[in-house]
């Protein structure tokens, strides 16, 4: 019993090493929807690297709902409830805040899709994934009623690292990579992917929305790499993002300095 217990404890240490300290709302993000939105998708994951992509859940206090009868009536969001993720690659997973992935009615929370092992060669591919969802609402003529449905419109592919950056893009590709290192100490590099040049808002935030560092950038297609010093910030939680009118990708930083 000792010795299983042991390996139950060794394992879940493990698995925290792995998993992100937690996820963090976008706080460029106000109105009501999901982001990274599926016209924007989830970062590419890169063989060797661990993987961590942040989603911002805006639940809206209330829908426009059709009933019979009665027609359009207002219905509130008591709770959006993410039931299920099918379809992410090998060690793979998530976690949401709160834990038990129930977002309450207008409110902004978050989700994480992470890795607990780094990808392999092996894991190369593209992944299809499903997110099951039912939402619960509740309108005087109707009372409480659950509505479930799947949004299909997000995918993760895993990418070999050294090939992958320059050879296997189009015009569309929009891509932002994890910080190098991270944690970061006094000073990261961080590299995004584009399509075709363009020009490009870089933006820190901290963890009260506040913006810490700004920068436009007139970014060549391929490989961009922007160096941050860190040295000045107090340690924590930083978001990062790109951002070229389109589109804005975010992805989270640690710093230890």
């Amino acid at each position: 019993m000792k010795k299983l217990l042991l390996i139950l404890i060794m394992a879940f240490a493990t698995l925290l090493a792995y998993s992100q300290s937690g996820c963090s709302p976008d706080p460029q993000f106000t109105a009501a929807g999901i982001y990274p939105d599926t016209a924007t998708g989830l970062s590419d994951a890169f063989v060797a690297q661990a993987y961590s992509e942040n989603i911002t859940i805006i639940v809206p206090l209330d829908t426009a709902v059709d009933v019979p009868v009665f027609g359009a009536i207002t219905a509130d969001f008591l709770s959006i409830e993410l039931t299920n993720v099918t379809g992410l690659p090998p060690n793979f997973t998530y976690a949401c805040d709160p834990p038990n992935c129930t977002f309450p009615g207008a409110t902004t929370k978050c989700a994480e899709v992470y890795s607990t092992t780094n990808p392999t060669i092996s894991d190369i591919g593209f992944y299809p994934i499903t997110f099951e969802c039912i939402a619960h609402l509740t309108a005087p003529l109707i009372g409480n009623v659950d509505c479930t449905y799947v949004e299909s419109g997000y995918s993760i592919e895993i990418v070999d690292n050294t090939t992958s950056v320059i050879n296997q893009f189009n015009n569309q590709t929009f891509q932002l990579r994890s910080p190098i290192p991270n944690p970061v100490v006094k000073q990261a590099q961080i590299q995004f992917v584009l399509g075709k040049s363009d020009d490009i808002v870089f933006s820190i935030y901290n963890l009260l929305g506040k913006q810490v560092y700004l920068r436009k950038i007139k970014a060549n297609r391929g490989l961009n790499t922007v160096d941050v010093n860190t040295s000045s910030y107090p340690e924590g939680l930083y978001l990062y993002s790109i951002n070229n009118a389109n589109a804005v990708l975010t992805k989270r930083m640690i710093v230890k300095n």
